[in-house]
């Protein structure tokens, strides 16, 4: 503001010395007037470049924070039993089959994750009521398994360095096929084509690998003519990306 004042003083004396030389009045009063624009204009000037250094801008959205989320790609084996107290009939056993899945997980201590698995469940059901073809009491089921699941990483603050898992989630399954190696007269045509399980597991991811471990329950029957829910045993090694 001084600097604009002694501009403008410095302009009006030689103004006047103008003035007194050229004696045109009219001139001198245009000259004035300008010079006063001018003085008024930069001191606008001024206190706008001032005013919109002083305010930030606070109209900016803020960042939000980003859910940790991702896919896994897991395969593992599976140890079923179809639960069979009442059928004289049957004998059964445990055996061992497999699992190829994918999932994708969302969240950070609360989380909840959804995938596709191909289920390849081998049974040992033995029809004690025909005759066998050698030793053979293996019987597969394969089904396509839509697992559902909710759970809580205790070790959340870890990032994806490390986590420790618990869930609890529900499968439903649809059956693709059922096959055995000897004259049991369990097959597709006596199977039902829906079966809903119930799934509890742990879980421990080590940067970007996963290992899950966990129990499923079905609570329907795999077949119609006689009792026999099954059960699942499983455990999992995935690649988180």
């Amino acid at each position: 503001m001084a600097i604009f004042l002694n501009d403008f003083i410095v302009l009006l004396k030689t103004l006047i010395k103008y003035k007194m030389k050229t004696k045109h009045i009219n001139l001198g009063k245009t000259s004035l007037v300008f010079l006063m624009l001018v003085f008024v204009s930069k001191i606008a000037v001024s206190q706008i470049d001032t005013t919109a250094a002083a305010k930030p801008d606070t109209t900016a959205p803020k960042e939000e924070k980003k859910k940790s989320s991702g896919f896994i790609a897991y395969g593992g084996v599976t140890f079923n039993q179809m639960n069979m107290p009442s059928q004289a009939q049957y004998e059964s056993n445990s055996k061992t089959g497999w699992a190829l899945g994918i999932a994708y997980r969302r969240g950070k201590f609360f989380y909840w994750q959804v995938g596709a698995r191909f289920n390849n469940a081998i049974y040992g059901v033995k029809d004690t009521s025909v005759t066998q073809i050698g030793s053979g009491n293996s019987l597969t089921v394969t089904d396509i398994d839509i697992p559902i699941n909710v759970g809580l990483n205790l070790l959340s603050v870890t990032g994806k360095l490390l986590g420790l898992r618990v869930y609890l989630g529900a499968v439903p399954a649809f059956v693709t096929g059922v096959s055995n190696d000897n004259n049991s007269t369990l097959n597709k045509n006596n199977s039902n084509g829906f079966n809903f399980y119930g799934q509890g597991g742990i879980g421990v991811d080590v940067l970007f690998l996963s290992i899950d471990a966990g129990y499923n329950y079905g609570f329907s029957d795999v077949f119609t003519n006689i009792e026999s829910k099954p059960g699942q045993i499983f455990v999992n090694l995935g690649f988180r990306f």
